[in-house]
């Protein structure tokens, strides 16, 4: 029995791609806004479903693309039904109709109430601003933010670590095909890693323990005093942490018992963090 062919349906493909385009963005949509911020995702080489933040950007921006361009035609496509709407039922000429009026409304309200951040607008910012930051954590954080933006020899100056040192410790962790001036972001793509757990390999906090496991944000198992609060590195040296405190005053630092020594140290402007520890742990030093 013979079929004649079908001729290609535009509109149907429209309205599939522009279903399939809503669909993926409503997806890519709740991710970024569950998402941490770029510093710490960067750092931490944060993801889900194996796909890092940017990878998810991407993927929306692309999307919101696509979505943008078939709605342009299936406008097209639909011209006469939508012009429709904007007609006066009784004369069928282009009139006041109470439903364009209120969705202009509504599009206003929307736009008015985000820009001068009344409630709900600003209770729904506000929320997603805290669900982002509450993916913040001391231990998680870079030496400086977007520390993966420096090269390794940048990085271990930073650390207070020979970028020599720093090159020999990743080479013997299996790290290969790079440069002192390379980005670290690179160097931690390329073998795999996060680029705070290169970090950890050259400051040598990740020597303990097996290394394996990379757990949320690709974190090794060790630790080591920059890590540490103020508050935990006083009770694990015996200090008294006022005292400390004090004692970081006199010298014009400001700090407090939350914040882990490697913050400390890098806003006090010390070259190395060991410094900072000599002036903790010193006893001539008092205020």
């Amino acid at each position: 029995m013979h079929h004649p062919s079908r001729r290609f349906q535009w509109r149907a493909l429209t309205s599939v791609l522009i279903a399939g385009s809503f669909v993926i963005l409503v997806v890519t949509g709740i991710v970024l806004f569950a998402a941490p911020p770029g510093r710490i995702a960067n750092w931490t080489n944060w993801n889900i479903l194996g796909l890092r933040k940017t990878e998810w950007a991407g993927l929306h921006i692309w999307f919101s693309t696509l979505f943008l361009l078939v709605t342009i035609f299936h406008v097209a496509f639909n011209w006469r039904p939508m012009v429709s709407y904007f007609k006066d039922r009784l004369s069928r000429r282009i009139g006041f109709r109470w439903e364009w009026a209120v969705a202009l409304l509504i599009v206003a309200g929307v736009f008015a109430g985000t820009r001068l951040a009344v409630p709900p607008f600003s209770t729904l910012l506000a929320w997603n601003e805290d669900l982002k930051q509450s993916w913040d954590s001391p231990a998680d954080r870079a030496p400086i933010p977007h520390a993966e933006l420096l090269t390794l020899r940048e990085l271990a100056e930073k650390a207070g670590v020979p970028v020599e040192t720093a090159v020999a410790r990743l080479e013997a962790r299996g790290v290969k095909g790079f440069a002192q001036g390379t980005v670290v972001e690179k160097i931690a793509a390329g073998a795999g890693l996060s680029a705070q757990r290169v970090y950890e390999i050259i400051v040598a906090s990740g020597d303990r323990g097996s290394g394996q496991g990379l757990g949320r944000g690709g974190q090794g198992a060790g630790g080591g005093p920059g890590r540490k609060t103020l508050e935990q590195f006083c009770t694990d040296e015996s200090l008294a942490l006022d005292k400390v405190l004090a004692r970081l005053a006199a010298r014009g630092i400001t700090a407090n018992g939350s914040q882990t020594l490697r913050e400390i140290a890098v806003s006090a402007g010390f070259a190395r963090p060991s410094e900072l520890l000599e002036l903790i742990r010193s006893n001539s030093a008092q205020p």
